[in-house]
């Protein structure tokens, strides 16, 4: 019964992402899982309902066994962010309707009942990233914003995922990519170290009679 569920749910999210929450009917999803009306609300009260459930699986993928390995803290800080960086790059290629994330948060950010579970799904992606930023400005002895700097990279990801949605410039995209790798090397830097302040040479006493 509950793998019934998980199917609706995977099929409807494919739909979803390709064409819009509000552009989804049930009968589309009722189409592409091929089940009935009466299956379909055993599981869910409404569309919306069903909506809620998608997003909270894009939530639960940050806990994935995928996305265990992408951050596992056996790997360098900078190696998670690049792995999660070229996941994300081979899934936008392989399937580009945008970042689904981005999508939802864009049509659904600020309506009800699915603020809350959105929200959650970005913290989601927040806390990975601020944890990976955390780590590798520890070990350049750094002091920085975290927080800040990874809803800074969250934006930039999905608004590059945006623009290849559009564009479809597969180079610019993966430029854009690789520049938040740089970026971050550049925004977390060890301090410099001022330079000691030269010292003045001695002047003998009898020099100043």
């Amino acid at each position: 019964m509950a793998n019934r569920k998980q199917h609706i749910i995977t099929l409807a999210a494919e739909v979803v992402y390709r064409q819009g929450f509000k552009g989804t009917s049930v009968e589309n999803v009722l189409d592409i899982a091929g089940v009935g009306k009466g299956n379909f609300y055993h599981y869910f009260r409404s569309k919306d309902d069903l909506g809620v459930a998608i997003i909270g699986e894009l939530e639960r993928w940050f806990e994935s066994p995928v996305a265990e390995d992408i951050f596992s803290v056996t790997k360098s800080p900078a190696q998670r962010l690049h792995d999660f960086l070229a996941y994300l790059e081979e899934q936008r290629r392989r399937n580009n309707h945008g970042d689904p994330l981005a999508n939802l948060l864009a049509e659904l950010g600020n309506v009800e009942p699915f603020v809350k579970p959105l929200q959650a799904a970005l913290n989601a992606l927040i806390e990975r990233l601020e944890s990976i930023i955390s780590e590798y400005a520890l070990e350049r002895g750094a002091t920085v914003n975290a927080r800040a700097l990874a809803r800074g990279i969250a934006a930039q990801i999905h608004g590059l995922s945006g623009f290849f949605k559009v564009d479809r410039d597969e180079a610019a995209f993966h430029d854009g990519l690789q520049r938040i790798e740089t970026q971050l090397q550049l925004l977390v830097a060890a301090p410099e170290v001022p330079a000691p302040a030269p010292r003045m040479p001695s002047v003998p006493p009898s020099h100043l009679a």
